[in-house]
């Protein structure tokens, strides 16, 4: 009995001993599991923009061109982009001099997918950040610029056409030469290369309306077709100003497209459309509202101006004899110690005060006038006279009586 406990201890530290051995053989053998580099082994395969047939072509290989494996999901390899693929990124957030190199000038910038074969550009590939370096290939007429694929920015492949490269080049060689060369058709299928003919045995009709098409060589179904031709009068609407547009009629064909199950693309690329399309509907109507506030603050306004100009003011009632009336002030032109005293008649009705003319004390008055000053007061003058040698000639009333008639602000500069 001991020396079989001592063999299982045995048996069991040797385990622990080998362990590490097995768990290393084991993850180099996972990790191996993805090849670096692959072979195309058909002629005019596709790269797409994402890892199924609902996204879009971005390009063809032909059969012997090699790719750079950087990645794999389900039935699909990421590749490094090919030679003469392209990336897309919004121009507004591209500032450049010479139109060669750029410089990302916000955060989160989209960089999508380009294609040679269609128009489509949805896929995104990453993010690029404030002050990421770009290099620009040229730029299109929707302000979109093609640059050269960022580092991070793949293409993908179906696995079935790519032989993955291997230390024995023998053993592929061999391989690929016994091998039927096939062509990559619209869907991904294989067929003999037989001229311009199909796995169906029909031509392939693709035509240039066909290349720009939004959703490439996809299998043209009925809902595809229904996508298509509404593309056209959707551009038409467009093109008309904001606030006549009219997409009542496209929103209900594409709510007919979002509400079948048939094919999936179909329904997501609708729904994109009926987003976009409720955002431009909802933007149009902000901007309606903000006009028809515009419209009414402007007519409030107008109807204000023209009852302010129909109130007349109400001048108060003058007591009978008085030659001039208005806030007694001192004046800095002729100081309290000069006689006989002058201080200063201001009008206070204005926006401004403004001198109106000047009140002269004579030396033996028995008016108390710091009983007057900073009050509103009218004036009886035994003599009025006009002030010499100035530019806009001032009267100055000699008072013989000073009434006080009410308050008024206070003093300010002459």
């Amino acid at each position: 009995m001991l020396s079989a406990r001592l063999r299982d201890r045995r048996f069991v530290l040797a385990m622990l001993t080998m362990w590490p051995v097995f768990y290393a053989a084991h993850t180099q053998t996972a990790l191996a599991a993805l090849p670096t580099e692959g072979e195309v082994v058909a002629e005019d395969v596709y790269v797409r923009s994402g890892p199924s047939l609902n996204h879009y072509t971005t390009t063809k290989l032909s059969a012997g061109d090699r790719v750079r494996i950087v990645d794999e999901k389900d039935d699909w390899f990421a590749i490094a982009a090919p030679a003469n693929t392209f990336s897309l990124i919004s121009g507004d957030y591209v500032d450049t001099v010479d139109n060669k190199r750029g410089v990302v000038n916000g955060n989160n910038v989209r960089v999508r997918a380009g294609s040679q074969l269609n128009s489509s550009k949805y896929t995104v590939q990453l993010q690029l950040s404030k002050g990421d370096e770009v290099t620009i290939l040229g730029r299109n007429p929707d302000g979109f610029l093609r640059i050269t694929p960022p580092k991070g920015a793949y293409f993908w492949i179906s696995k079935k056409f790519i032989e993955p490269i291997t230390a024995d080049r023998a053993a592929v060689t061999s391989a690929k030469d016994s091998a039927t060369v096939h062509r990559a058709d619209a869907d991904g299928q294989t067929s003999p290369l037989t001229g311009d003919r199909d796995a169906t045995g029909n031509k392939d009709e693709t035509s240039v309306d066909d290349a720009v098409s939004p959703f490439g060589y996809m299998e043209p179904t009925q809902q595809r077709r229904a996508l298509e031709a509404l593309e056209a009068p959707l551009k038409v609407e467009l093109e008309k100003p904001l606030l006549r547009r009219n997409f009542d009629t496209l929103v209900k064909q594409y709510q007919t497209i979002v509400s079948q199950d048939e094919d999936l693309f179909s329904k997501q690329y609708a729904e994109g459309r009926v987003r976009q399309i409720e955002e431009m509907i909802s933007l149009a109507n902000t901007v309606r509202n903000l006009r028809n506030m515009n419209e009414q603050t402007d007519e409030k306004r107008r109807r204000f101006l023209v009852e302010r100009g129909s109130i007349h003011a109400v001048e108060p009632p003058t007591p009978l004899g008085l030659d001039a009336k208005g806030e007694l002030r001192e004046s800095a032109l002729y100081p309290a110690t000069l006689r006989p005293r002058r201080l200063r008649l201001v009008d206070t009705s204005g926006a401004t005060s403004r001198t109106i003319g000047y009140v002269e004390i004579p030396t033996r008055s028995e008016i108390n006038v710091n009983d007057y000053i900073g009050r509103y007061v009218g004036v009886r003058a035994s003599t009025k006279r006009l002030q010499a040698g100035s530019v806009n000639p001032v009267p100055i009333y000699v008072a013989s009586e000073l009434v006080m008639l009410q308050s008024s602000s206070p003093a300010d500069s002459e």
